[in-house]
């Protein structure tokens, strides 16, 4: 075994960050989601000609926070991408690490109010993008801009069944690839979303879900950039902007008024505003109503 990375048993940076997190009881979802953010920091130090885990430094850590600013990535993006390097040290550490604050290394406050319009309620836009890409990115971006799934539900979602609920019971219900393992239910409500799932079932074929029966998730997550890639370059804006662009639809269909980040300030009363988010917390799995901030814009 090699004593690199404090014995974790490989030379590779990335990978020990990985087999550390595992090694620290946290969930699947956590550990996937922090590897990813803690793979950008171990891109970056090997660029400083640091390869191991006992030669990051706070020194390199303000380097790694002033590379993230220079990205222009959002405040929440550096905050993560920071926060996955102070997990990781710690736990491979045995605590010794002393967490630095992203704050403390000039990275911006998060703004979870959206203040930005969701581009993505234009479908043309959406459209746009599809077409430079192949199906599955395609479907992927259907299926998020449509029912409001999140990257990885959508890839993991059976749409073939789904479809199937979708016509039967006016519902899809929402298993895999969720946040905490909480199943949820999306309602069907237009025929966008039956095109989204029609558009997944013809791509899925006879596997399970969209990703080919031959690759992991993790291999298949080159499509997802991809997908990523094309959305942003058409609309400037993420996969995020979509289930926000999904949100601002619900929320027009449910008020008869646009979102406040449409409109510009809430056009509805407080009650039936309230009443809107509360069901869009639900559909978009994250069930707490201050959460829908960052894809209505202020409820103020």
């Amino acid at each position: 075994m090699s004593s690199r990375n404090f014995g974790i048993g490989t030379r590779h940076l990335d990978s020990a960050g990985r087999l550390w997190l595992q090694k620290g009881g946290l969930s699947y979802s956590s550990v996937d989601t922090i590897s990813q953010r803690w793979n950008d920091f171990a891109k970056f130090a090997k660029s400083q000609d640091v390869g191991r885990m006992e030669r990051i430094t706070p020194e390199l850590m303000q380097k790694y926070a002033d590379n993230l600013l220079s990205r222009g990535l959002s405040a929440s993006s550096i905050q993560n991408r920071l926060s996955a390097v102070n997990t990781v040290m710690r736990i491979a550490t045995k605590g010794e690490w002393k967490s630095i604050s992203p704050m403390k290394l000039g990275a911006p406050a998060r703004s979870y109010v959206r203040l930005e319009k969701p581009l993505g309620i234009d479908r043309s836009l959406v459209e746009q993008a599809c077409k430079s890409l192949g199906p599955r990115e395609s479907a992927i971006i259907s299926l998020t801009r449509e029912l409001g799934l999140r990257s990885k539900e959508a890839c993991l979602l059976d749409a073939r069944s789904a479809l199937k609920e979708a016509e039967t019971k006016g519902m899809v219900t929402i298993t895999e690839g969720t946040k905490g393992g909480r199943p949820r239910v999306v309602t069907i409500t237009n025929d966008h979303q039956i095109a989204a799932l029609e558009r997944a079932a013809d791509v899925q074929g006879k596997s399970s879900s969209l990703i080919p029966e031959e690759l992991s998730y993790k291999s298949f997550r080159s499509v997802i950039d991809h997908a990523r890639e094309a959305i942003k370059a058409t609309t400037g804006q993420g996969l995020h902007a979509l289930r926000a662009s999904f949100s601002c639809d619900f929320y027009h269909d449910y008020t008869g008024k646009d979102a406040p980040v449409v409109a510009g300030d809430r056009q509805v009363d407080k009650i039936l505003d309230k009443e809107a988010r509360q069901e869009i917390a639900k559909l978009l799995g994250h069930n707490r109503i201050d959460v829908t901030v960052s894809y209505l814009g202020s409820a103020k």
